[in-house]
Order: structure tokens, then sequence, then C-alpha cells
């Protein structure tokens, strides 16, 4: 029955219909293994990601991406960690995300700082969350300028379907600096193999 449940909603969030109040659904295709992961990321409009990571070469879970959208070519080097707190549904963690390539200038490549709180929990199986961040910003045109940029929302459950295959449905909402205005709400279907 929960299968039928997570095919079901699956496929509404990959409908036309959904997509014309979410106009960049996504559809996230992961490959991991305990150190590293591969994954294809294909919103409806824009860049296609492709990423690998690994969570054993540092301390840090690391990511490096490539995003190609047409003749566009851009990139981006992640590092964060994310920590569940003892004894509680509540997790904590942060990401730097350098961000550059055809789309930004000598001054206009990004740095993205984003510390973000979250709660899950696990319910016969399915494990719901919700996660708020903010995010700080500086370009390569002033380094030690770092200002306050967005916030989002983001709710989700994660479903393991089999030992080895995970689905994930998430919807994001971006909102300004103080958590108001909520503005662009995206959905997002990940599958999730691992070996």
């Amino acid at each position: 029955m929960k299968h039928i449940a997570i095919l079901a909603a699956t496929a509404m969030i990959s409908t036309s219909a959904l997509a014309a109040d979410y106009d960049n659904t996504a559809v996230k295709f992961t490959a991991q293994t305990e150190a590293y992961h591969l994954s294809v990321k294909a919103p409806e409009t824009g860049a296609t990601s492709f990423a690998i990571g690994s969570s054993t070469i540092a301390p840090l879970e690391l990511e490096a991406t490539w995003m190609r959208d047409g003749n566009i070519d851009n990139w981006s080097l992640n590092a964060g960690k994310s920590m569940d707190v003892p004894m509680m549904p509540v997790y904590a963690g942060a990401d730097a995300k350098l961000t550059f390539g055809d789309s930004y200038t000598s001054d206009t490549r990004r740095l993205a700082l984003t510390p973000h709180i979250g709660a899950k929990t696990n319910v016969m199986g399915v494990a719901p969350y919700a996660e708020l961040g903010y995010t700080f910003l500086a370009t390569s045109d002033e380094w030690t300028d770092i200002n306050r940029n967005s916030s989002y929302l983001e709710v989700g459950a994660i479903y393991g379907m089999t030992d080895t295959l995970d689905i994930k449905l998430s919807v994001t909402e971006a909102r300004d600096v103080d958590f108001n205005n909520a503005s662009d709400r995206q959905a997002e279907v990940g599958f999730t193999i691992k070996f």
C-alpha cells in the first residue's frame, strides 16, 4: 500500500498540472556508494546538473557540479556538514558554495554561505522533514562583503522502497531575508540507488 501511495505522489508531482503552479519541477537521479555519489538533476527549464561528491575524502561533505543550459556552462563547488542533535529529532548544519562559469564575470562569481536547521522523524518507514535555511552572499568583486541574501523553507519526505532504493519528495519555498514574502515554490522528486 505504501508503495502505491509513493508512486502516486511521484506521478502527481511529475504532471504538467502541478508544473503549472510549480513552474520548474525537477527530477533527480543519484547513484550512491558508502564513499561517493553521482547525480543528474533535470529541471523542467534551465540547466541540467551533473554532480560528483564524497563524504569520506574530508570531514565535510564535498560536491562538484557542472550545470549545462544550452551552450552555457556553469560550475559550483560545495562543502558542508549536517549533524543530528543528540536525543532530539533535530539536525543542523551549514554549506559553503562557490559558483562560477559562463554566466559570471570576474567580479560576479558567487560565494553563498547557508546555515540550516531542521526536524525529522520516521513514521512506518517514511521519514518526513522540515528545514529552514538562510543564505549569506558575497561576490568576487569583494569577498569580504558578505550580505544577507535570502531564506528558504523546505518540506518533504524520504521513503525507502527497498534496501537499495530511496524516493524523496520535496517542496522548497524561497523567502526574503526576513523569512517573509514567499515567492517561488519548486517541487523535486529524487531517486537514490545505493550500491
